[in-house]
């Protein structure tokens, strides 16, 4: 017997028209409520303007969407005064042949709220205020060295401690030391020897007994120079190891280990400001043992970024605030570095600073102010009457023929700060900028003039 294989299930049934119409509807409703506030956005952003609510209601009507449920209509705003006044004021300035100037009536201008400030000459300098630091003055700073290599026996001084010239710092034990003190003793010996065969050879002859161009004679003499330079270079060698000259005088008298023995003395008046010298430990000429400076002066730097630089000169005063102890210090500026800084992108300037009894430290962080006295020519106007425009500064100012009349004119900053600015070229003082609305008056320039 044969099985027949099953048939396939039958399709589901398709929706009938009428099973659509409910969901149509609910896509229309959806689309069109949309589609309203789409629009509606578009009017607001057209700032609630009579073409962006005619173009909304246009579009909605040729949609066939009058208006969405729950949403109210679009109510019709009217134009602020100021608002009305701008639209006035560039109107007026259509209507008549551009020639630079802005010209409001006194209804304008209060609707505007246009208001003016005369412009002042230049009284007080510019402050210019950088942060600063203290550091010693590397022109009294005294580096202890050894000239030879030696080994520390003793330290006599510590750090802090104030020291006068003359005074022991340092005892050192070297065989370097004791090699030269040998050597000078040897050709001084030499030197003496050489001397008293040559007189005696200059004697002989001014009796006759040798002839003056005797050979023995010249010799002498040439053997007697010879030893002579040798013996000085011999005691310069001491001299520039650091030997005092009344310690080369008793080079004699001194046994074997006192020649590898000497002190190291203060060679200035100062504190110690740093020591690295140990007891026990061998040190060469490269090592700085101690530091002495002399702290009646301190230097202060400061730190002028490039905007500034120009402005810095050597001689100019300046102020050193220190913000901790309330302390202010006068003086001047009296070097400025030719280099930038590659990672502050900052150019270093310094003075100097009296420091009485030390009260002062140094890498103190101070606030450092420089005075510029004031430029002849310059002005200063509030900081609001000035607008920039594709990078150049401009002010409104209030024409001397003509009421109520405005010209744009180009101006040259020499500085700029919070609250006011300081004008090199364009305006004169007396003359009147515009404060409050220079910017309004700026678009309404701008239309005017294209």
């Amino acid at each position: 017997m044969t099985r027949s294989s099953p048939l396939p299930p039958a399709p589901p049934p398709a929706p009938s028209t009428a099973a659509l119409q409910p969901a149509r509807g609910n896509l229309r409703w959806a689309a069109g409520g949309l589609l309203f506030w789409m629009l509606c956005g578009a009017a607001v952003y057209l700032g609630y303007t009579t073409q962006g609510r005619e173009l909304a209601a246009g579009m909605l009507t040729g949609l066939g969407v009058e208006r969405a449920p729950g949403v109210l209509p679009v109510v019709d705003r009217k134009p602020t005064p100021a608002a009305k006044a701008l639209s006035e004021a560039e109107t007026a300035q259509t209507a008549r042949a551009w020639d630079g100037l802005v010209r409001l009536t006194e209804a304008q201008r209060q609707a505007l709220g246009v208001r003016t400030a005369i412009v002042a000459t230049q009284t007080e300098p510019v402050l210019i205020e950088l942060q600063g630091k203290t550091d010693y003055n590397p022109d009294t700073l005294v580096k202890v060295r050894p000239r030879f290599d030696a080994l520390v026996m003793a330290v006599h001084a510590t750090v802090g401690q104030e020291v006068r010239k003359g005074d022991p710092l340092i005892d050192l034990y070297s065989v370097r030391l004791a090699e030269a003190k040998l050597s000078y003793e040897s050709k001084q010996s030499q030197s003496s020897h050489d001397r008293q065969i040559a007189s005696q050879q200059r004697d002989l002859a001014s009796k006759g007994v040798i002839p003056p161009t005797s050979r023995i004679l010249l010799d002498a003499e040439n053997l007697e120079r010879r030893s002579e330079l040798e013996f000085k270079l011999a005691r310069d060698e001491l001299q520039v190891f650091g030997v005092p000259t009344e310690e080369i005088e008793s080079v004699a008298r001194e046994d074997g280990t006192q020649k590898a023995k000497m002190t190291l003395r203060a060679q200035a008046d100062g504190t110690i400001i740093a020591r690295d010298v140990v007891v026990g430990n061998i040190y060469d000429e490269k090592d700085t043992l101690l530091t002495i400076s002399e702290l009646d002066t301190l230097w202060v730097w400061g730190q002028v970024y490039e905007r500034d630089l120009s402005t810095i000169t050597v001689g100019l005063p300046w102020e050193v605030q220190f913000p901790f102890t309330k302390e202010v210090v006068e003086g001047q500026v009296e070097y400025v570095a030719n280099q930038v800084d590659p990672e502050t992108h900052a150019v270093r300037i310094r003075g100097s600073i009296p420091n009485d009894h030390g009260r002062f430290k140094s890498d103190q962080l101070v606030r450092v102010v420089v005075k510029k006295p004031p430029t002849a020519g310059n002005t200063t106007v509030p900081r609001i009457a000035v607008f920039t425009a594709d990078g150049e500064s401009f002010a409104f100012v209030a024409s001397t023929t003509e009421p109520d009349a405005f010209e744009c004119r180009k101006l040259k900053m020499a500085h700029e700060f919070r609250d006011h600015v300081i004008v090199a070229e364009g305006l004169a003082a007396g003359e009147k900028v515009v404060t409050n609305g220079s910017i309004l008056l700026a678009q309404i320039h701008e239309d005017s003039g294209n």
